[in-house]
């Protein structure tokens, strides 16, 4: 069996793994940031033992 030729070359070889790797490295940094900002830091005062009895 032959194979079919293309009738045109793709323009960038590639892209299709390019855009794949880069929507899951969006995904990846995305999800990272989201949480990063939905997420807040605050002191809290220690307990002390107790009250101190």
């Amino acid at each position: 069996m032959s194979r079919r030729r293309r009738l045109n070359p793709p323009w960038l070889p590639g892209l299709w793994s390019l855009l794949a790797l880069l929507i899951l490295l969006g995904s990846i940094f995305g999800f990272y940031y989201a949480l990063a900002k939905g997420t807040h830091f605050q002191r809290t005062p220690e307990k002390v033992e107790a009250e101190r009895q």
